[in-house]
């Protein structure tokens, strides 16, 4: 699965993820190919890259949210070593044929350390899309585990087919308390037993931007590290009224997403 013209996803893993709304992928990457993305990741955190190049205050909303993680976005700009990963045909070309888009654009990347020890959080239950100015709902994530992730040091969990609810009112990230699966089951709703995405460095996941998805605290002694790229698929509309990986001021509203930030990486116009 090196050649990207030679690559086919099977029919099943296809039906997974429309059906499931996430699947897995161990040993996507080689080990080899992690510690290339981990060392250009450690780069960037030694360097005090902000969390968005040029934002106010780089773009940290508050400690409590550096507890959750510290996170990067469009590392692929300045950092060749991720971009290589980001831009990876390989990864974009596997999520153009789950999504089954005629092509798919970079949303944007984005580092996440969640950090180890007493003071880290849980990332809250929440869905991805109600942050995202998109119309309509489609687009989706890879998540990499850069390094090995387990319960302990908070791999992802996901809820087969929440990703059918549609899209719901976005949660406060920064309250420990707000639950997208609490909302819905207080509502009445059924909401399946969550799916832990345990696997080791080199795996990755996909999930639909509106499937249910949480990360526990890192309780080991290590920060664990990933690295995740949002892909939008064709004939997706920018909506305005928020962030656009910084090209919100470039863009008309209820135009496509045709911008040198966000490139098509697989498929055709």
């Amino acid at each position: 699965m090196t050649n990207n013209k030679d690559l086919h996803v099977a029919n099943q893993d296809i039906e997974t993820f429309r059906e499931q709304g996430f699947i897995q992928f161990k040993n996507f990457f080689s080990s080899a190919e992690m510690d290339e993305l981990r060392t250009a990741i450690d780069a960037a955190i030694a360097s005090n890259r902000e969390r968005i190049v040029g934002a106010q205050g780089g773009g940290r909303l508050s400690d409590d949210y550096e507890k959750v993680f510290n996170q990067m976005v469009n590392l692929w700009v300045d950092s060749p070593g991720a971009k290589a990963y980001s831009f990876s045909k390989r990864l974009a070309e596997t999520g153009r044929q789950l999504a089954g888009s005629r092509h798919v654009r970079i949303y944007h990347d984005h580092a996440m350390i969640k950090p180890a020890g007493q003071d880290s959080r849980a990332t809250n239950w929440h869905q991805d899309a109600p942050y995202w100015p998109m119309d309509p709902i489609g687009a989706f994530s890879a998540w990499i585990a850069v390094d090995d992730v387990t319960i302990a040091n908070g791999c992802l969990h996901f809820v087969p087919g929440s990703h059918k609810f549609g899209l719901l009112e976005p949660i406060q990230l920064t309250d420990a308390d707000d639950s997208i699966v609490d909302k819905m089951r207080k509502s009445g709703h059924p909401v399946a037993a969550p799916v832990p995405m345990e696997m080791e460095a080199g795996g990755v996941t996909f999930h639909h931007g509106c499937n249910f998805h949480y990360a526990g605290p890192n309780q080991t002694d290590l920060p664990r590290r990933a690295h995740a790229v949002i892909y939008i698929p064709a004939d997706t509309a920018f909506t305005g009224g928020k962030d656009a990986a910084g090209a919100s001021d470039e863009m008309t509203i209820g135009g496509p997403w045709a911008h040198q930030l966000h490139p098509i990486l697989a498929g055709e116009e």
